[in-house]
């Protein structure tokens, strides 16, 4: 029975080629999209499911609760230094804990193999505690990771870094360098993994034991409770532990050992510790700060699964629309076959089997078809999914599941709908379509134009506010040149390296300073004013500059002076949010003082100048307030040149670095790209919109095309009888046209508020918006219009300059 309905599937898909490649066509661009989109999600479900106990591992974060209006709210991934360990100590239900710490203000390290002069920039340096790798589970190449750092001044490197110091050779026993600002420390590798073996949100690719001096005996002998927000935290739990009880023992126990601290520092019931699941972290990080590597969004994967069922929906709707505009045709063929005795169940079976057919086929061509489109797709979603992911035993149920449902779903409809025709009706020449079955297809081409329009009035609104972030005015010249100083050596050289770049006739100045807008700005404190205490203060960031930095940059220094190199530590220039914030008034802040406090120890600062809110942050949040001290050892240096073409200078610093800093390698970074490296997720979201907005588009224009194919073709008769009662081919076209428009119009009465409250709810994240304005759902509507008409209209002028003698000799 099954190979009967094959080969009656075969012989109907043969016999009508036109329709038979509409719907393969929109199967198989649907099906490579939604293919593809589930191969990435299941990839990024992944991340650290390969640990033996990954479901029992915790990392603590903190959040501290604004204390009043216009405060931030502090949601971060860290935590303070003995925080974990405590845990340890005080809690049965904690069977393990480590630390790891990113090296602050040193994203990338310097390494070398004992001895040579060859050097390079590694990042993802960790330090952490000699637990990590009883903790997590990595793949060891050499050595054995249980106690691979429990000795002083080890380390444990990828296989990656590993093959950069010592190529072929063993790496097991040897010594490497790893140098940053704070000087070099000598290391013996005791151990190398395959940094491919699963995936992970910590990603190191080399690990430092805490018991090497540094800020390893910084954290090992810091006691700070309340601030310290820097070390992130790990905790295993035992299996059977209650984690909801856990957590609620928290408070208490913060309390129990940092109450003096939090006191302190004014934080007294606004410190929380949360536990998080190591298995959310990559996908439900959404809005904490201070990751330790790049993390993704569970909103992201969801958003891609519905564009992902949209699109599949589309294709569908074309087989469903397809399949019962063309029933006229099938009707005899129906009648015939049920007074032969075709039960209706097994018409209904000849015409699942035909829709899972052309599903299959659609399969078929998708699977190679994604092989070849592999790459676009991993660069346009950053992904990494492989070839031979498609051929694992779970994908491959996978593709055969989504060739069942499309199947089903495409065709069960029409099934029932072609299975319940009358036979008497149909062969006596009375058949005729039910209203119901014109008004659903109606109905489904106006959902298809809704997800279309929904698309584009998307697609207007992120591409708007991409470049409302990049062309927004950030209060500082983004044509600016970065040089990273992140050697000591290179810092010991700063002054000579400026004196030396200054000579060139192609810089017109530079500058150096600790953090450079899009920069992460890890210091901060609180600050109060005269009459107030810390639980008043305001959490302010705290950057460092030389003399020249405002002016290269274009920060305007609004009230009193500049940075100068005889300020002490104590004299600061503040940002003009600082001032709103502590209740500053503008004419009376040049002079002013403010005040930090700690273990009952008062810091007073003086604001000597006043500068512009410039956003050193995304444009995501609001300007935090700001101090900048003097200092003459920047962490990076600036450059502005005299033109936009920075070839010459990029190599004028190149020698002179070669000249004065042998053993550092020479890097620089544009400030606009480092800028718009910020909005790299909303980038990647533009880009997907984009491509599968038009991916939608073309899949309903098949639709449209089919469907106007088939009616240009029953109103044939109709149409040559108006043309020899003399109907222009305009008129004729107007009339074929005129449903289709209304269809439109109807769509976009129902698109534009879906699309607004998503576009809102998607704006909500941003602390500056692109306006959503009504300009927007007109040119939706009109770009719509514009493409549904371009589809029909050749259907409709082919239907109307046909010859009406052919149309009407049978008459």
């Amino acid at each position: 029975m099954i190979k009967n309905y094959l080969k009656t599937a075969w012989r109907n898909i043969s016999r009508n080629k036109a329709f038979s490649f509409i719907n393969i066509l929109g199967l198989t661009a649907g099906t490579v999209c939604c293919l593809y989109i589930l191969l990435y999600v299941r990839d990024q479900y992944g991340y650290d499911t390969y640990h033996d106990n990954a479901q029992s591992i915790y990392r603590i974060r903190t959040v501290i609760d604004a204390k009043r209006a216009g405060d931030v709210e502090f949601n971060s991934a860290t935590a303070s230094p003995p925080i974990a360990m405590g845990m340890k100590e005080d809690f049965p239900e904690v069977v393990l804990a480590t630390r790891i710490i990113s090296v602050p203000d040193a994203s990338n390290n310097l390494l070398s193999a004992a001895g040579s002069s060859e050097t390079f920039y590694e990042s993802n340096g960790y330090v952490v505690d000699s637990t990590f790798f009883q903790m997590f589970d990595y793949k060891f190449i050499e050595g054995k990771p249980f106690h691979s750092l429990d000795e002083p001044y080890t380390v444990v490197l990828s296989s990656a870094v590993a093959k950069k110091i010592f190529g072929k050779e063993p790496a097991l026993g040897k010594q490497i360098n790893v140098a940053n600002k704070d000087g070099a420390t000598l290391l013996k590798v005791t151990g190398v993994f395959d940094e491919t073996y699963g995936k992970t949100h910590l990603d190191p690719h080399f690990i430092m034991t805490m018991n090497s001096g540094g800020v390893g005996d910084f954290v090992h002998n810091n006691q700070q409770w309340a601030g310290q927000n820097f070390v992130f935290s790990y905790v295993k739990l035992n299996p059977k532990a209650d984690v909801a009880g856990l957590q609620a023992k928290l408070p208490a126990f913060l309390d129990k050992h940092g109450s003096e601290n939090l006191r302190q520092l004014g934080m007294t019931g606004t410190k929380h510790l949360f536990l998080q699941k190591m298995t959310d972290i990559h996908l439900h990080s959404k809005g904490v700060a201070n990751q330790i590597s790049k993390v993704s969004d569970a909103q992201f994967l969801y958003l891609l699964l519905t564009i992902a069922f949209f699109i599949q929906l589309i294709a569908c709707i074309n087989f469903i629309n397809l399949t019962t505009a063309r029933s006229l045709r099938r009707a005899r063929e129906i009648g015939v076959r049920k007074v032969v005795g075709a039960m209706k169940s097994s018409l209904i079976g000849q015409f699942l089997g035909e829709s899972v057919l052309i599903s299959f086929i659609a399969i078929l061509l998708a699977v190679p078809i994604l092989i070849l489109l592999l790459p676009f797709l991993n660069n346009l979603t950053e992904g990494s999914i492989t070839v031979s992911a498609l051929f694992s035993p779970v994908v491959v149920m996978i593709i055969v599941a989504l060739g069942l449902v499309t199947g089903l779903l495409a065709g069960i409809y029409p099934a029932i709908y072609l299975s319940g025709f009358k036979p008497v009706s149909v062969l006596k020449g009375a058949f005729s379509f039910r209203s119901s079955s014109v008004v659903l297809r109606k109905s489904l081409v106006v959902f298809q134009i809704v997800i279309a329009i929904v698309l584009i009035i998307s697609v207007i609104v992120i591409s708007g506010q991409v470049r409302y972030m990049q062309n927004k005015d950030l209060g500082f010249d983004k044509q600016r040149l970065i040089i990273p100083l992140q050697s000591e050596q290179a810092q010991q050289q700063y002054a000579a390296l400026r004196n030396d770049i200054m000579q060139m006739k192609e810089v017109s100045g530079t500058a150096g300073c600790k953090f450079y807008p899009s920069t992460f700005i890890t210091n901060d404190f609180g600050l109060y004013t005269a009459g107030h205490d810390m639980t008043w203060a305001k959490g302010t960031k705290i950057n460092s500059a030389d003399e020249h930095f405002f002016d290269l940059m274009n920060i305007k220094v609004l009230l009193g002076r500049n940075l100068n190199p005889g300020d002490t530590s104590n004299q600061c220039v503040a940002n003009e949010t600082l001032l709103r914030q502590l209740d500053i008034p503008k004419e009376t802040a040049v002079g002013t003082k403010v005040y930090n406090e700690y273990d009952n120890y008062k810091q007073e600062y003086v604001i000597v100048g006043v500068i512009n809110d410039y956003n050193f942050n995304s444009l995501k949040e609001d300007v935090r307030p700001l101090v900048t001290f003097y200092s003459n050892k920047p962490a990076y240096l600036v450059v502005q040149g005299k033109t936009d073409n920075y070839a010459s200078i990029i190599a004028g610093i190149g020698t002179d670095w070669k000249k004065l800093v042998p053993s550092t390698p020479f890097e620089y970074s544009f400030l606009d790209q480092d800028v718009a490296k910020q909005y790299q997720g909303e980038q990647t979201i533009r880009k997907i919109s984009n491509s599968f907005t038009i991916l939608a588009i073309l899949i309903s224009c098949l639709g449209l095309f089919g469907l106007a194919m088939f009616t240009a073709q029953q109103r044939i008769k109709e149409i040559g009888v108006r043309k020899v009662l003399g109907a222009s081919v305009t008129g004729i076209v107007s009339m074929l046209s005129k449903d289709f428009v209304k269809l439109v119009l109807i769509s976009l009465v129902i698109a534009s508020p879906v699309a607004w409250w998503m576009m809102t709810k998607w704006l909500g994240d941003f602390a500056y918006r692109f306006p959503i304005s009504w300009w927007i759902f007109a040119l939706a509507g009109v770009i719509a219009m514009l493409i549904a008409l371009a589809t029909i209209s050749f259907q409709a002028i082919k239907a109307a300059v046909a010859n009406p003698v052919k149309s009407l000799r049978t008459e």
